[in-house]
């Protein structure tokens, strides 16, 4: 039997025009949209394709639900057309989206809290902001990290370890100023990312206290196919630890090298990208390039895509 892992994309995965093609070819996704729509109180359409699609970037209280909405289009797709996820998880916000996908909470809860997080992490994290570092390892860089917090008085943090050679850091501008001229004492290079703010790092402290509160409010149940936790780095099926997770994960790390290693350790060789962007397919190949990695996003047919899967 063929295990397939479906992997939901981050904000990042974000650019104008992104759920188009598939709106327009796929009654499942464009129900998916279009309910989107009715749930946030606007039109999705409008900040995906239309007038405001330039400014989707900018604002993560648009840009987060957006890409769930889309990556959950895909999904809804790729079932009308008789392929399923065996497990999921997601690369930050992605994490948020494969609950919703995994039936853990409802769709209309399920939008409502991607709702709610883009919302407090757009006022908390504003002031900081995020840098990928290439080769530079992840205990030299955390040590840069903590060299620049003790310096600057203010929090820089390894955010997201995504690959062998990329790692994020997270925090202040100065500190990461600072960072950046480090890794580049150590034949290493810093790429400064454009974000809302310093995600997964201390200044959204308020925002997760904020979205926990939120989550306290929602009915959470077991998942209707399974969950893999990036933040537990396990699968969950209980609804309480799912919801204790998700109220851990705005400041958690993320690890996605571990967790690509723990699915492959439970036996999990091929990998889909459910998402508007390759971002994922093409970490994975660097965690490991023995595995079955395929995208979403580079095929408009999605009938060709299941064809071609391994």
């Amino acid at each position: 039997m063929k295990k397939f892992v479906f992997m939901f994309d981050g904000q990042g995965a974000f650019k104008p025009g992104i759920g188009k093609e598939l709106y327009d070819t796929y009654r499942p996704a464009r129900d998916i949209i279009d309910t989107s729509s009715q749930i946030l109180g606007y039109d999705l359409t409008a900040h995906l394709w239309k007038d405001q699609a330039s400014e989707t970037s900018s604002k993560t209280s648009i840009a987060q639900p957006a890409i769930s909405a889309v990556s959950l289009a895909y999904a809804a797709a790729l079932k009308d057309l008789g392929l399923t996820a065996d497990v999921s998880l997601g690369h930050s916000l992605g994490e948020i989206t494969a609950v919703v996908h995994c039936g853990i909470v409802s769709f209309d809860d399920g939008m409502k809290i991607i709702q709610k997080r883009g919302e407090v992490m757009e006022r908390g994290g504003k002031q900081g902001t995020m840098m990928a570092v290439i080769n530079i390892n992840e205990k030299q860089l955390s040590d840069m990290c903590q060299r620049a917090t003790d310096e600057v008085g203010e929090p820089v943090v390894v955010a997201n370890i995504n690959a062998p050679n990329q790692i994020v850091i997270s925090g202040s501008q100065e500190g990461i100023k600072m960072v950046a001229q480090q890794v580049a004492q150590h034949q290493g290079k810093g790429i400064p990312l454009r974000v809302g703010g310093a995600w997964h790092s201390p200044y959204l402290t308020d925002a997760a206290h904020e979205f926990a509160e939120f989550l306290e409010t929602i009915t959470f149940q077991k998942p209707v196919s399974k969950f893999y936790s990036v933040v537990e780095q396990t699968v969950l099926n209980d609804p309480q630890a799912i919801k204790e997770s998700l109220a851990k994960q705005m400041l958690a790390q993320v690890h996605w090298i571990t967790a690509v290693h723990n699915l492959v350790a439970l036996h999990y060789l091929r990998f889909l990208e459910i998402g508007p962007s390759n971002i994922l397919k093409n970490l994975v190949g660097k965690i490991d390039a023995n595995l079955n990695v395929e995208t979403v996003a580079v095929y408009p047919d999605l009938e060709k895509l299941i064809q071609n899967l391994p």
